[in-house]
Formats: C-alpha cells, sequence, structure tokens
C-alpha cells in the first residue's frame, strides 16, 4: 500500500471536494442492499478498512482526542479509575459529565481536548473507554451508519482512505476512477 495522506488540512480539504462522491456511495450502497447484503457488506468494509488502520499511526494525528465527545459506560468508569487509580466517584466528579451526555448514554468526558491526552499519547490506553477502543467503528451495520461516518470523513484520515477506496470501488465508473 502506498504512503497515505494524514495531513488533517489536506484530509479535510479532499474529504470537502469529494462530499458529493461519498453520498453518491452511501446511496449506492442502499440501493444494492438486496444484491449486497449488511453481512457481506460489513466483511467488504473489514477486508478495506484493515490495512488502511494498520498503515496510518493514530499516535501522530491524535485528532479524534482533541475534537470528539467521548461518551461512556459505567465499566468505563471504573477501568477509568483503575488506570488512574482513584475511586470511582472521584473520577466521575473530575472526568464525567452526567447532565449533558446524550438522552441514550450515561455520561460523557467533560472536556475537549481529553483530559487524558499527554500530546499525542493518551495516557490511560490500557484502561481507555471502549468508545476509544473502537474508534474509528465502521462495523456492524456500516450501510445504515455512513452518515455518521461521512460526517468524520474531513476529521480522521482512516476514516477519509477507507472512504475513498470503497468509492473507487463502487463509484468508480461515475467519477472517471
Amino acid at each position: 500500500m502506498s504512503t497515505l495522506e494524514t495531513d488533517l488540512e489536506r484530509i479535510a480539504a479532499l474529504a470537502t471536494a469529494r462530499q458529493d462522491e461519498f453520498e453518491v456511495l452511501r446511496y449506492t450502497l442502499e440501493l444494492l442492499e438486496d444484491e449486497l447484503p449488511d453481512p457481506a457488506l460489513d466483511a467488504l468494509v473489514e477486508t478495506v478498512a484493515a490495512p488502511i488502520i494498520a498503515a496510518i499511526d493514530c499516535t501522530q494525528c491524535a485528532h479524534c482526542c482533541r475534537t470528539l465527545d467521548v461518551y461512556l459506560t459505567p465499566a468505563d468508569a471504573a477501568r477509568l479509575a483503575e488506570g488512574l487509580g482513584l475511586p470511582v466517584e472521584d473520577v466521575i466528579a473530575r472526568h464525567i459529565d452526567r447532565d449533558t451526555a446524550a438522552v441514550e448514554e450515561w455520561g460523557k468526558l467533560n472536556c475537549r481536548p481529553c483530559a487524558f491526552l499527554d500530546g499525542q499519547l493518551c495516557r490511560v490506553y490500557a484502561h481507555r473507554p471502549e468508545s476509544c477502543r473502537i474508534y474509528p467503528a465502521f462495523t456492524p451495520d456500516f450501510r445504515w451508519t455512513l452518515a455518521d461516518t461521512l460526517a468524520g470523513a474531513g476529521a480522521c484520515p482512516i476514516i477519509y482512505h477507507v472512504l475513498d477506496a470503497l468509492s473507487r470501488r463502487f463509484n468508480g465508473d461515475l467519477f472517471g476512477v
């Protein structure tokens, strides 16, 4: 695999320039639901994403840690408490906002950038929340979460390159690729 673009300004510009193309990908995948059922699409996306994820070092970016809300579960709070050597109650009081979390969520980290970010590295990496462990998550249900994925195309090099690869595969003829 050739070197993948990781410069965030360039990724944002590329994603903006290709926004319509990525929307066509979303529409195309919705239309292909019968020919390419969800489990098959998810397997394809995982196959496409694996080498991209392996090729990009997130510790050189950490943009997600600076810009995204991190939603938490009680298990995440307990894991953070263990990693910080603090009682769960202290972690909740210092780091978790229970009042403004999305209705379906238990809580979220109370600041951006993440309080546990040290340069480009996570100080609690082994104890990080589940949402951090799986980001960026493409599956399950790639087809039905694609609108959210598209929103992250300009913020995450991995997301951009997965969408690029999928767009080339499904939209190539439409866009002269």
